[in-house]
């Protein structure tokens, strides 16, 4: 049954061609393709400590598509086309090898790579990329979209970014925004108070999010073109959980005017608000369908948190969520054909998906206290909250068919409440 599941999620992404011009996922790591990244030649730094090799490695073994051959008892490694021995590669599995060369002078880099099916004996790309020294990792990644889009058919998500709250020591928050995989890290606000529910606009200009700074939930949107900061909500009671319409001009948000948490939507700028529906259950957590027809949220209207969605035009509301009877943090994939959220499965708390056609779910993750998933900007991965302890939250990546799951290596023990940059940010 399970397998099923993966088959039917997996067809909405991938459409399979002949031989492996477009992989095809039939769920479970025997789908996966197996690639041998070869340490690129370098003319400076000895090939093995050349960091884009090992970038390409971390991407593409992220994404759960592929199963990255460990080369490192291999004596002799081909640097160009010419000197791979096809059968030899063949025996160890290998489905595509990724060759490259690096070539540095003054504060310059050039990058010749090569991917290459090994059944078929054939170049399937052949490119270069130059830059500073400085921007190994990002040619890296760029190379990784390139191999990513090649064999999936889909764009690449290794070259965005992402933002999220850190917590250091006892009394200082700082929002972040990094590389997607936690590298070029950098504070774009610090507070004494606590940061929470981050979201990312889709036009990649700015990031809203909640503060306490104000000694209650108040929402702020930060321009990241020009670093101008503006608080939009600090309305009576409680202001949260900001979420942004498709088009970036509207925020939903959650405010406590009555005690009742309730949703309203306004401007991005803070005016015309105006109360999304009237109930007298606790309504929070909205989040806009990718079409801008309808939004999300989870309410406690039938008893228990579930997630229901309410049409714009008609008003109308109808339950989406039925499997157990806890599900809450609901996030859309881009093309708004599946949804993210969190679980309660016996007592563990786990990111889970559903396909809004069938309503099939699936749990993605196998821990005890996962937060607030958000899907990559091609739908393909989840990012989330993994709770260890009190004193340790990490951020996690896991692949949609669930089988790679991968930690963000970052400087403290404490990170969380991430969102994902737009796919061209």
């Amino acid at each position: 049954m399970k397998k099923i599941i993966y088959l039917f999620f997996a067809l909405f992404y991938f459409i399979p061609l002949h031989a492996i011009e477009v992989i095809d996922i039939l769920g479970g790591k025997a789908n996966e393709l197996s690639v041998a990244v070869i340490p690129f030649q370098d003319d400076l730094i000895e090939n093995e400590k050349n960091q884009i090799h090992n970038v390409i490695k971390s991407d593409l073994s992220r994404s759960g598509f592929f199963r990255v051959i460990d080369t490192g008892g291999v004596n002799k490694l081909p640097t160009s086309v010419n000197d791979v021995d096809y059968s030899f590669w063949s025996g160890l599995q290998a489905e595509l090898l990724v060759i490259g060369r690096v070539q540095r002078s003054d504060e310059q880099i050039k990058v010749v790579y090569e991917l290459i099916d090994v059944f078929k004996e054939k170049m399937m790309v052949s490119s270069e990329y130059s830059g500073n020294t400085k921007q190994d990792r990002q040619i890296g990644h760029q190379i990784s979209n390139v191999i990513y889009e090649k064999i999936t058919g889909s764009q690449g998500v290794f070259h965005t970014k992402i933002g999220f709250v850190q917590k250091i020591n006892n009394n200082k928050y700082h929002l972040n925004i990094s590389d997607m995989d936690g590298f070029n890290k950098k504070a774009i606000v610090t507070s004494t108070q606590p940061i929470i529910s981050t979201r990312w606009s889709p036009d990649g200009e700015k990031i809203a999010y909640v503060s306490f700074e104000k000694k209650k939930p108040v929402i702020y949107v930060q321009n990241l073109r020009n670093g101008e900061r503006k608080l939009v909500a600090n309305f009576k009671g409680n202001n949260s959980a900001p979420a942004w319409s498709p088009d970036s001009k509207q925020l939903a948000i959650v405010l406590t005017y009555n005690a009742f948490s309730q949703i309203y939507v306004m401007d991005a700028d803070g005016k015309n608000i105006k109360r999304l529906m009237r109930s007298r259950s606790i309504d929070t957590e909205p989040t806009w369908a990718p079409d801008g027809k309808s939004i999300y949220f989870v309410s406690d209207r039938g008893g228990g948190p579930q997630i229901y969605k309410i049409d714009l035009a008609t008003e109308q509301i109808r339950r989406v969520t039925f499997e157990g009877k806890y599900n809450v943090s609901p996030q859309l994939s881009p093309d708004g054909k599946l949804l993210t959220f969190i679980t309660n499965d016996n007592g563990s708390f786990k990111v889970g998906v559903q396909n809004l056609i069938s309503n099939q779910v699936m749990k993605l993750t196998q821990g005890r206290n996962d937060e607030a998933p958000v899907f990559s900007p091609n739908g393909h991965m989840v990012l989330y909250t993994h709770k260890d302890s009190e004193k340790e939250t990490t951020l996690s990546t896991v692949s949609l068919n669930g089988f790679k799951q991968q930690v963000i290596n970052l400087d403290s023990l404490k990170n969380y409440e991430a969102t994902w940059s737009p796919i061209d940010f």
